[in-house]
């Protein structure tokens, strides 16, 4: 790390903890947000990484969201439900059934493994999904369920298709152009902490 940087680190880190003083500090989340809609990977992950390096300079404990998993989670609501006239609800839960994959032991462990899986989704080296730009609006979606805002509210939703899979069916959404899609259960929902009622 050069002197120069250091010295600009260490300012800022002493006019955040002294109260600013007409210092406005960069908003890397947001950084990331722009980065995502264009994909933009060395841009996110620099933002990701002045987010880690201010964390630890200010001594913070709050995990610091990846910009992959940020821009993987955002590309495949997009994929999935990124028609403009769809709800958030229906994005978000979208997002919610990878994030309940990734923490299934069912699964895989990450986003990315998770999305590449042989059979679901799009698979790995998808030149349609590997391509594709997410809209903000998906972007600011992802985003808030990276920091733990949910939708469905049951991790044993594991399931998403246009047809009924797994254990039975949570939540269903309709529409005129694009049919149902359901948001279904595993068929093993004792292996989950817990496992809300149908809706």
């Amino acid at each position: 790390m050069s002197i120069c940087y250091s010295i600009v680190s260490a300012l800022t880190a002493c006019a955040l903890l002294a109260g600013g003083a007409g210092y406005e500090a960069p908003d890397y989340l947001e950084e990331m947000v722009s980065a995502a809609v264009v994909c933009d990977w060395e841009a996110g992950l620099a933002a990701e990484a002045a987010l880690r390096e201010r964390n630890e300079q200010l001594g913070l404990q709050e995990a610091v969201i990846s910009f992959e998993d940020l821009l993987l989670l955002s590309k495949i609501m997009y994929a999935e439900a990124g028609s403009v006239w769809l709800s958030d609800e229906w994005k978000m839960c979208v997002g919610e059934v990878v994030l309940n994959r990734v923490a299934s032991p069912e699964f895989a462990n990450t986003i990315r493994d998770v999305l590449e899986q042989p059979g679901q989704y799009y698979g790995k080296n998808n030149a349609y999904f590997d391509s594709l730009c997410p809209s903000e609006r998906c972007v600011r979606l992802a985003l808030r369920l990276l920091l733990g805002e949910r939708v469905l509210c049951d991790p044993s939703v594991v399931f998403q298709a246009n047809f009924v899979q797994g254990g039975g069916v949570h939540t269903t959404f309709v529409d005129g152009a694009l049919g149902a899609t359901y948001f279904c259960y595993s068929i093993r929902p004792e292996i989950y902490a817990f496992s809300g009622a149908l809706r």
